[in-house]
């Protein structure tokens, strides 16, 4: 569970800077210990582009690792915005890390440990999948069985992202506009 106070700040601090909009964090790569598997799961921010340019979405990195010069090179080629909040590092505190999570109305990651953060705090979270998944996320299923909140997005051909950003993509607005009818 992530501190309330520490959640609350953060989600004050977002709020204020989205104007009104969606919270949404995404993490794109994985930096584990296998390099093979981390590099078949993990995508590069402009595969993330038509996901990015969506108007009622404030997108928040939870990327760990320094990702800073990727991100103002994306910025600069792209003209979109990932927020980066300098308060936070997820590799040396995982209790601020949480309260960002905690702090977001959603979550959609390529499989690393942010899903596996986001779903054991309950937050609504996508997960996108390789075509050849890791075990846990089994076959030809939409929903984790170990995180109720989660969603997953699976590729249809090996090393072709391009169809699950699509979903995505599509999905998007209907879920914003239905977050905005709950609010």
């Amino acid at each position: 569970c992530a501190c309330p106070k520490k959640t609350s700040q953060l989600r004050r601090k977002y709020q204020q800077l989205a104007a009104s909009k969606l919270l949404v964090g995404i993490s794109w790569k994985s930096i584990g210990i296998n390099q093979r598997q981390g590099l078949l799961k993990s995508t590069i921010l402009e595969d993330w582009t038509s996901i990015l340019s969506q108007q009622d979405c404030y997108f928040i990195n939870l990327q760990y690792g320094n990702v800073k010069e990727e991100l103002a090179q994306f910025q600069q080629q792209m003209d979109l915005m990932i927020y980066q909040d300098e308060e936070i590092d997820s590799l040396q505190n995982l209790d601020d890390f949480a309260a960002q999570v905690s702090a977001l109305d959603l979550v959609i990651s390529i499989d690393n440990t942010t899903v596996h953060m986001a779903g054991a705090l309950g937050k609504r979270v996508w997960t996108l999948l390789p075509c050849v998944p890791d075990w846990r996320w089994m076959l030809d299923r939409e929903e984790a069985l170990w995180y109720p909140t989660m969603r997953l997005f699976r590729q249809s051909r090996i090393g072709d992202w391009q169809d699950v950003f699509q979903k995505v993509r599509v999905t998007l607005p209907k879920y914003c506009s239905n977050f905005k009818i709950r609010i």
